[in-house]
């Protein structure tokens, strides 16, 4: 069985780092993988770039004017067709899009055409809406009824004359709709539902995790605590593009003034870490740490991680975290808080300041001796993506 798989990148970031283990395990179960990308540190035989840098930059000049992200770059998407003739799939698996290198237009328009079994995982909101990839942080639930005066249209994708938001999600619901044989995955519970509320009602739809390499994010020793002068300390830790927004910044300013506690912030930018500076004896900016061994580390040695996230589909980070017996503290928003139960951690109410600062003080007692154990049960990326090659084989299967 032949399965390609579309994504904006593959073998690194989230989304690259997913197809890169789900074709591994097509592979390891004697099926064919194949994939196609905009990008990719690593040179593959049985994968197709999409396009050149040039014609990114100019899909991205376009949908910046008229607002339009995924509707352009017809000449190198004509080209994959033609690529796609030669190879004849059994399933095409698309991932991320939205990334300036292909027109959805088009290739949804040939998967119909040719009823190609296809499958898309929702990693964000942006195949059912008509523009962003989440509302949440606006309160935005035009989705539902069709788009149009986008509250979002001057952030990213920026569009700077045009509000397209409502003729391009009835383009996506038409194309969508099309396709004869269509699943979609949503890689968390609550998209799911959400996708169930707008052009999507209609469409099989199933739920399967973003998995974890469980061998790397594990509970592992390190100098850390050494290095930082930090042995005594309580280390919470957080991401920086979550904890360092506007809207967090005053339960930061509690939590550093806790007694005993010591912030570990990882991903600063430049600006960030000069900013925190100022609190150098409490809190301990790191960069972006790239090597997941190394992130792995970080995790073990802390006692507790914190999400303060508003918005995200399925935050990878509460499951690496757990993967590595470190209990998790998150908002109760988006799909951030069906990743911990209690055995791992505690969910609070979004914006509760006071829970959060209760729930870092109880953690300092409490004890979560299954945590790792937890990880691996729910998590593991071999048992997650096991289910994708189920899909692909019933397709095979119904096609028989």
């Amino acid at each position: 069985m032949k399965v390609l798989q579309v994504n904006a990148n593959y073998g690194f970031g989230s989304t690259g780092l997913i197809v890169k283990d789900i074709g591994e395990m097509l592979t390891n179960t004697g099926n064919e993988a194949l994939f196609a990308y905009q990008r990719t540190k690593i040179p593959l035989q049985n994968g197709y770039q999409i396009g050149n840098i040039f014609d990114w930059k100019l899909h991205a000049v376009l949908c910046r004017v008229f607002g339009a992200q995924c509707f352009y770059s017809s000449f190198y998407t004509r080209k994959f067709i033609r690529e796609l003739d030669k190879i004849k799939p059994d399933v095409v698996h698309l991932h991320n899009l939205h990334s300036n290198f292909i027109n959805i237009d088009l290739l949804l328009s040939y998967l119909a055409k040719n009823d190609i079994a296809t499958v898309i995982t929702m990693h964000d909101c942006w195949y059912f809406t008509g523009k962003c990839f989440h509302y949440i942080d606006c309160g935005c639930i035009k989705f539902t009824s069709g788009c149009g005066n986008c509250p979002k249209r001057k952030m990213p994708p920026q569009s700077l004359l045009f509000d397209r938001s409502k003729g391009l999600l009835e383009r996506k619901k038409k194309k969508l709709l099309s396709i004869p044989r269509l699943t979609l995955v949503g890689c968390s519970q609550w998209i799911c539902k959400e996708a169930q509320k707008g052009i999507l009602k209609n469409c099989n739809i199933q739920c399967i995790y973003n998995g974890v390499d469980t061998e790397i994010f594990c509970p592992s020793k390190s100098d850390f605590r050494e290095k930082y002068q930090c042995e005594s300390d309580f280390l919470v830790m957080g991401m920086a593009n979550k904890w360092l927004l506007g809207s967090n910044i005053e339960i930061i300013n509690r939590i550093i003034c806790i007694p005993g506690i010591k912030l570990i912030i990882v991903g600063c930018t430049e600006n960030q870490m000069k900013y925190l500076s100022q609190f150098k004896d409490r809190v301990i900016a790191l960069g972006f740490i790239r090597e997941r061994h190394e992130l792995a580390s970080i995790y073990s040695v802390a006692d507790v991680f914190v999400n303060l996230t508003h918005a995200d589909t399925l935050p990878t980070v509460n499951m690496e975290s757990i993967c590595c017996g470190t209990p998790v503290i998150t908002y109760d928003s988006c799909g951030s808080p069906e990743l911990v139960d209690d055995e791992s951690g505690f969910v609070v109410k979004e914006n509760d300041q006071n829970s959060i600062i209760d729930r870092i003080i109880e953690s300092r007692e409490k004890k979560f001796p299954r945590c790792r154990e937890v990880g691996i049960t729910r998590f593991e990326k071999n048992e997650c993506y096991k289910e994708y090659i189920e899909i692909y084989d019933w397709f095979k299967r119904r096609r028989e």
